[in-house]
């Protein structure tokens, strides 16, 4: 891998840093990280790691696509089971809902 970022030319630096999955951290792990933009670089054995910590910590292919349905006059959004389990939802937890823009709404559990 070059020495400048493919996304700024921002300079390359070899780091250990964090990773995160769904606000879960997976481990400490090698990378390249731009001192411009600070986009994380891992090379192929490095993302093999990851993909395997991401599955054993069960979170790997979490994210669902969906589609958004009626009850009564109401739109309703579906949160797949294994989305449930993660977030240790239960029927009737209070939430928060909003638009953060045109293209994304936003959950909080309160």
């Amino acid at each position: 891998m070059e020495n400048k970022c493919v996304l700024c030319e921002g300079e390359l630096k070899e780091k250990i840093v964090d990773y995160e999955v769904y606000g879960k951290s997976l481990g400490k792990f090698p990378a390249k990280v731009c001192e411009k933009c600070e986009e994380k670089w891992f090379d192929e054995k490095t993302s093999k790691k990851i993909e395997e910590a991401e599955k054993k910590a069960g979170l790997f292919g979490l994210s669902r696509e969906g589609k958004i349905g009626y009850s009564g006059n109401s739109l309703i959004i579906r949160i797949p089971k294994e989305i449930a389990k993660f977030m240790n939802l239960k029927k009737e937890a209070p939430i928060v809902i909003y638009p953060e823009d045109k293209d994304k709404l936003s959950v909080s559990i309160r």
